[in-house]
């Protein structure tokens, strides 16, 4: 899980808007202050839950055990490394607990990355979306279980249909 987790980072943030993106869930972190930042966590993993949910729905798959089963042990994780990190803050004696907000800035992008994936896959036709199609191929070729050049056919509704 946390090699998938590296991995998923490493793909958002091989790009401009995944820099963009991380620098505003750090800033709003940050001006929210560590519990909040730490509740956020809790929020986006449900969130992505429900839209992975959504997707499985509207393509007819059955992977609800399995997604909650992911999600539980994703906050397991994700709990234990947050706590880890709330700890070395107080070990250091940090006033402000950058490393905790950082961390969990880092995994909220994360799921929210992944959330907009299960969302595009839901409404393809959103105009907000929409935007985020060429950003989110990988991550929806990777939901999908296709490859990156039948993604643009799928969110048209023209797989299958030759």
């Amino acid at each position: 899980m946390i090699w998938h987790f590296l991995h998923k980072l490493q793909a958002i943030l091989s790009t401009f808007s995944g820099w963009v993106s991380l620098l505003g869930v750090v800033l709003a972190n940050f001006f929210a202050g560590y519990q909040s930042a730490i509740e956020a966590v809790v929020i986006v993993v449900a969130l992505d839950l429900a839209w992975a949910i959504a997707s499985a729905v509207k393509r007819g798959t059955f992977a609800y055990s399995y997604l909650a089963k992911e999600s539980v042990s994703k906050l397991s994780v994700y709990g234990s490394v947050i706590v880890g990190f709330v700890v070395l803050d107080k070990i250091v004696g940090m006033a402000l607990p950058v490393t905790t907000i950082v961390v969990c800035s880092l995994i909220s992008l994360v799921e929210l990355w992944s959330m907009a994936g299960s969302m595009l896959i839901v409404c393809p036709n959103m105009p907000f979306l929409r935007l985020l199609r060429p950003i989110l191929r990988g991550e929806i070729a990777h939901k999908l279980r296709i490859s990156e050049a039948q993604v643009e056919e799928y969110l048209n509704g023209t797989v299958g249909k030759e």
